[in-house]
């Protein structure tokens, strides 16, 4: 069963509720028809990558007492693309940016980047 792993810095007392959050949504996702079934597990002390970890709290002092969870998502008969579903589920974790209407202010993207609720890092598993 292919699955969507998310690496999350976030604080030991909100990572239930993201789980909450990602179970809700496919839940939603089996009953509207786009998977035939899926899981999520949580782990609350994954074995990371060299890096991860360091790479996650970088530039978030904010989030100093936070830990790295794992959220393991497996799927099965997704009808799209495993990966745009994993970029859906990313809008969890990152707020959506409020962008002007005007293209050439746009073109200075940079200006509008808004960081993630909660640093992730994501691996497609098959």
């Amino acid at each position: 069963m292919p699955a969507i792993q998310f690496d999350v810095l976030i604080p030991d007392t909100a990572a239930p509720e993201l789980q909450g959050v990602f179970e809700n949504a496919m839940r939603r996702l089996v009953d509207a028809g786009k998977l035939s079934a899926a899981e999520v597990t949580h782990d609350h002390a994954p074995a990371l990558y060299e890096g991860v970890e360091e790479g996650l709290r970088q530039d978030r002092d904010d989030l100093h007492d936070a830990q790295v969870h794992r959220y393991l998502i497996r799927v099965e008969g997704q009808t799209g693309s495993l990966n745009q579903l994993a970029m859906v589920l990313s809008r969890f974790l990152t707020p959506q940016a409020d962008l002007p209407g005007d293209a050439v202010l746009l073109e200075q993207e940079e200006n509008y980047e808004v960081d993630a609720t909660y640093p992730w890092a994501v691996e497609i598993r098959r």
